[in-house]
Protein backbone atom coordinates (compact mmCIF):
# COMPACT_ATOMS: atom_id res chain seq x y z
CA UNK A 1 0.00 0.00 0.00
CA UNK A 2 1.37 3.37 -1.05
CA UNK A 3 1.48 6.38 1.18
CA UNK A 4 0.02 9.65 0.11
CA UNK A 5 2.07 11.28 -2.71
CA UNK A 6 4.10 8.14 -3.48
CA UNK A 7 4.05 6.86 -7.07
CA UNK A 8 4.09 3.11 -7.75
CA UNK A 9 5.48 1.60 -11.00
CA UNK A 10 1.98 0.48 -12.04
CA UNK A 11 0.82 4.06 -12.15
CA UNK A 12 3.61 5.27 -14.45
CA UNK A 13 2.39 5.46 -18.01
CA UNK A 14 3.97 7.35 -20.89
CA UNK A 15 2.17 6.58 -24.14
CA UNK A 16 4.76 8.42 -26.33
CA UNK A 17 7.65 6.17 -25.23
CA UNK A 18 8.04 2.87 -27.10
CA UNK A 19 10.76 0.35 -27.91
CA UNK A 20 12.96 1.51 -30.80
CA UNK A 21 13.19 -1.45 -33.18
CA UNK A 22 15.65 0.18 -35.61
CA UNK A 23 18.61 0.49 -33.21
CA UNK A 24 19.39 -3.23 -32.89
CA UNK A 25 18.74 -5.88 -35.52
CA UNK A 26 18.53 -9.11 -33.53
CA UNK A 27 17.93 -11.28 -36.56
CA UNK A 28 20.96 -9.86 -38.40
CA UNK A 29 23.26 -10.39 -35.42
CA UNK A 30 22.10 -13.99 -34.98
CA UNK A 31 22.58 -14.66 -38.71
CA UNK A 32 26.13 -13.24 -38.54
CA UNK A 33 27.02 -15.40 -35.52
CA UNK A 34 25.62 -18.48 -37.27
CA UNK A 35 27.59 -17.68 -40.41
CA UNK A 36 30.83 -17.24 -38.42
CA UNK A 37 30.35 -20.58 -36.61
CA UNK A 38 29.68 -22.42 -39.89
CA UNK A 39 32.63 -20.70 -41.59
CA UNK A 40 34.93 -21.55 -38.64
CA UNK A 41 33.92 -25.21 -38.80
CA UNK A 42 34.49 -25.24 -42.57
CA UNK A 43 38.01 -23.78 -42.21
CA UNK A 44 38.82 -26.21 -39.39
CA UNK A 45 37.75 -29.22 -41.43
CA UNK A 46 39.60 -27.94 -44.53
CA UNK A 47 42.85 -27.59 -42.57
CA UNK A 48 42.45 -31.08 -41.09
CA UNK A 49 41.87 -32.48 -44.59
CA UNK A 50 45.00 -30.78 -45.93
CA UNK A 51 47.08 -32.06 -43.02
CA UNK A 52 45.90 -35.61 -43.74
CA UNK A 53 46.79 -35.23 -47.43
CA UNK A 54 50.27 -33.92 -46.57
CA UNK A 55 50.81 -36.65 -43.97
CA UNK A 56 49.99 -39.34 -46.56
CA UNK A 57 52.28 -37.81 -49.19
CA UNK A 58 55.31 -37.41 -46.88
CA UNK A 59 56.80 -40.87 -47.64
CA UNK A 60 56.62 -40.09 -51.35
CA UNK A 61 58.97 -37.12 -51.02
CA UNK A 62 62.63 -37.93 -51.64
CA UNK A 63 64.70 -35.91 -49.20
CA UNK A 64 68.24 -36.42 -48.01
CA UNK A 65 68.33 -37.88 -44.55
CA UNK A 66 70.07 -36.06 -41.76
CA UNK A 67 73.53 -37.64 -41.28
CA UNK A 68 73.33 -37.15 -37.51
CA UNK A 69 70.12 -39.19 -37.39
CA UNK A 70 71.50 -42.01 -39.59
CA UNK A 71 74.95 -42.27 -37.95
CA UNK A 72 75.46 -45.08 -35.46
CA UNK A 73 75.35 -43.93 -31.83
CA UNK A 74 79.01 -44.83 -31.27
CA UNK A 75 80.22 -42.15 -33.71
CA UNK A 76 80.23 -38.69 -32.18
CA UNK A 77 80.39 -35.45 -34.11
CA UNK A 78 83.75 -33.69 -34.35
CA UNK A 79 84.62 -31.24 -31.59
CA UNK A 80 83.98 -27.56 -32.27
CA UNK A 81 86.80 -25.48 -33.69
CA UNK A 82 87.43 -22.77 -31.12
CA UNK A 83 89.50 -19.62 -31.39
CA UNK A 84 92.41 -20.23 -28.99
CA UNK A 85 93.54 -16.59 -28.53
CA UNK A 86 91.00 -14.01 -29.73
CA UNK A 87 93.02 -11.05 -28.41
CA UNK A 88 96.11 -12.03 -30.41
CA UNK A 89 93.95 -12.66 -33.50
CA UNK A 90 92.39 -9.20 -33.18
CA UNK A 91 95.85 -7.64 -32.73
CA UNK A 92 97.13 -9.44 -35.85
CA UNK A 93 94.07 -8.35 -37.88
CA UNK A 94 94.58 -4.71 -36.84
CA UNK A 95 98.26 -4.88 -37.78
CA UNK A 96 97.30 -6.17 -41.23
CA UNK A 97 94.74 -3.37 -41.62
CA UNK A 98 97.30 -0.76 -40.54
CA UNK A 99 99.82 -2.17 -43.03
CA UNK A 100 97.24 -1.86 -45.81
CA UNK A 101 96.17 1.66 -44.79
CA UNK A 102 99.66 3.03 -44.09
CA UNK A 103 101.84 1.19 -46.59
CA UNK A 104 102.69 1.30 -50.29
CA UNK A 105 101.73 -1.56 -52.63
CA UNK A 106 100.98 -2.19 -56.28
CA UNK A 107 97.29 -2.63 -57.12
CA UNK A 108 97.79 -3.05 -60.88
CA UNK A 109 101.39 -2.74 -62.05
CA UNK A 110 100.47 -2.72 -65.76
CA UNK A 111 98.18 0.28 -65.48
CA UNK A 112 100.38 1.97 -62.87
CA UNK A 113 97.85 1.89 -59.99
CA UNK A 114 99.42 1.89 -56.55
CA UNK A 115 98.14 2.05 -53.00
CA UNK A 116 99.61 4.86 -50.89
CA UNK A 117 99.16 5.76 -47.22
CA UNK A 118 96.16 7.89 -46.32
CA UNK A 119 98.26 10.75 -44.94
CA UNK A 120 100.28 10.97 -48.18
CA UNK A 121 97.09 10.85 -50.28
CA UNK A 122 95.61 13.76 -48.31
CA UNK A 123 98.88 15.70 -48.68
CA UNK A 124 98.86 15.16 -52.46
CA UNK A 125 95.21 16.21 -52.62
CA UNK A 126 96.01 19.47 -50.86
CA UNK A 127 98.99 20.12 -53.14
CA UNK A 128 97.36 19.21 -56.46
CA UNK A 129 93.65 19.85 -55.78
CA UNK A 130 90.68 17.84 -56.98
CA UNK A 131 90.54 16.86 -60.65
CA UNK A 132 88.00 18.51 -62.96
CA UNK A 133 85.01 16.65 -64.34
CA UNK A 134 87.06 16.06 -67.51
CA UNK A 135 89.67 14.23 -65.45
CA UNK A 136 92.46 16.79 -65.87
CA UNK A 137 94.26 18.09 -62.81
CA UNK A 138 93.89 21.89 -62.46
CA UNK A 139 97.07 23.93 -62.90
CA UNK A 140 96.34 26.41 -60.13
CA UNK A 141 95.74 25.23 -56.59
CA UNK A 142 93.19 26.76 -54.22
CA UNK A 143 95.87 28.80 -52.41
CA UNK A 144 97.20 30.31 -55.67
CA UNK A 145 93.78 31.42 -56.98
CA UNK A 146 93.66 34.97 -58.40
CA UNK A 147 92.39 37.71 -56.11
CA UNK A 148 89.45 38.54 -58.38
CA UNK A 149 88.20 34.94 -58.56
CA UNK A 150 85.42 35.66 -56.05
CA UNK A 151 83.64 38.04 -58.40
CA UNK A 152 85.72 41.05 -57.37
CA UNK A 153 83.96 41.47 -54.02
CA UNK A 154 86.93 40.44 -51.92
CA UNK A 155 84.79 38.24 -49.67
Amino acid sequence: MATEGEITPDEIRNPETRHEARTFNTRGVLMFITFMVVFGLFVHLAVLGLLNIYRRSTPLMRTAQNPVMTAPPSVSPPPPVLQPDPVADLHQMRMQEDQILQGYAWIDQRSGKVRIPIARAMQLLVERGLPNAGGAVPAATASAAPAGANGGTGK
